[in-house]
Parts: structure tokens; C-alpha cells; sequence
């Protein structure tokens, strides 16, 4: 009944879809938040994290790169995405040591492959026939090593952002 869905929470209470999605994305819903999904006959398949950071993981992950970190990048934190490091889909955790910003155009060129080999990327087969095949990716992935994001070049160096403000991030202070 109504315009709006109605969710039942694990804690005895409802609230609709709007407020449910509003709660989640200001964090209102703790740091986990799970989805379930369930087959109409057999019951639950399987659980899913939240895929997006909230506004307090954005945040944390501004405030440690002011800039984009990749290489010579000087699009700044407010005009950049939240970017997991390893990869959602390959099972990375929506997770402060996991997230950075980058800027629209980094974020759509980073290599998402196996995140325990960076250099592996899974890309369709120059023939068009669906196979994937591994190759050596084109431009580098983002990692954390001692703390700090880099560029995982694909010749195995790790590469900072020389920017100036780059140098003034949270984890340049302490």
C-alpha cells in the first residue's frame, strides 16, 4: 500500500525504502550493512555488503588525498569518486583502508584485476568472442603500501602523485 516500499529491519522496526536509503548513505546504519538475496523457493542464495561508502567513508577518504592521487593528477577530493582499492567485485571490503578518490577519468582507466596479482586484468578477447583472456594491464591499479595510495605501475614500480597538495593529506601529517 502506498508509494513507497516498506523494510523490516532485523531490529523489530520498518521505515520506508527513502528513509532506509537516506539512513544507509549517512552512515546511520553503522558500518555494515548487509543485503540478502533469496530465491522464492529455496530461500537465501546469498549475502551481500554495501557496495557504496557512506558520507563518513567519503569524508576520511578526502581528507587523506586532497588530489587524485594517481601520477600527476590535479582534479581535487570534492570533484572525484570513492574508489576501492581492491576491487568490490573481486571482494573488497567498502572499508576506510580500502577506499581513495579518484578523479572520473583514473578511476575508469585503474586496473580492477586480481588483487592478489596486480599485474592480471581479465579483458574480452580482441576477436570479440566473449573469452577473456589475461593481460598485462595497460595503465597501473591503485594500491596502499606503508599506509599511503600509489600507483602500482604495470612494471611493478609504485608511483606517488608529486602535486603539491598532494604532499598535504592527512597521512603526509601524522
Amino acid at each position: 500500500k502506498g508509494e513507497d516500499v516498506i523494510v523490516a529491519l532485523s531490529d523489530g522496526t520498518t521505515m520506508t525504502g527513502a528513509e532506509f536509503i537516506n539512513a544507509a548513505m549517512e552512515g546511520a546504519l553503522g558500518d555494515k550493512l548487509y543485503v540478502g538475496l533469496f530465491h522464492p523457493t529455496a530461500g537465501p542464495v546469498n549475502l551481500y555488503e554495501a557496495r557504496f561508502a557512506s558520507d563518513k567513508l567519503r569524508t576520511l577518504a578526502m581528507a587523506e588525498n586532497l588530489v587524485c592521487p594517481w601520477p600527476d593528477c590535479n582534479v581535487p577530493a570534492d570533484r572525484c569518486q570513492v574508489h576501492h582499492i581492491d576491487a568490490h567485485k573481486n571482494g573488497g571490503h567498502t572499508k576506510p583502508s580500502n577506499l581513495t578518490m579518484l578523479c572520473k577519468y583514473h578511476n575508469g582507466v585503474n586496473d580492477d584485476g586480481d588483487p592478489g596479482n596486480p599485474g592480471s586484468q581479465k579483458r574480452k578477447n580482441k576477436r570479440g568472442n566473449g573469452k577473456p583472456s589475461r593481460a598485462k594491464p595497460k595503465r597501473g591499479r591503485m594500491r596502499r603500501h606503508r599506509g599511503k595510495v600509489r600507483l602500482h605501475t604495470p612494471g611493478g614500480k609504485l608511483v606517488s602523485n608529486t602535486h603539491h597538495v598532494s604532499s598535504m593529506g592527512a597521512m603526509d601529517l601524522i
